[in-house]
């Protein structure tokens, strides 16, 4: 037996974790793993949080708000960079 082979056999796995990759919103999450390792059980009576009507149209307001000005900063952009290579640039 080489020395190679007697340090690798030393070696014993006690089954212990050291860090628990199982981590809520990674790909391979899993709920049960995650309950029985030690952790809480999730509170299935607790409601979600939900926004009203009048939150939800406030908040698509300001969004279409947003794009709405974004997008009109493009434009001028654009219409002032056409300007510019129709008047000075080609000239």
């Amino acid at each position: 037996m080489t020395r190679r082979e007697e340090r690798e056999s030393v070696w014993e796995d006690d089954g212990r974790t050291i860090v628990n990759m199982n981590v809520e919103g990674m790909p391979g999450y899993r709920r049960d793993l995650d309950v029985h390792a030690g952790g809480h059980a999730p509170d299935l009576k607790k409601r979600r949080e939900m926004p009203s009507n009048r939150e939800t149209w406030m908040i698509m307001w300001a969004s279409i708000k947003w794009a709405f000005l974004f997008s009109a900063g493009f434009s001028l952009i654009m219409v002032l960079f056409i300007l510019f290579c129709i008047k000075v640039w080609f000239a």
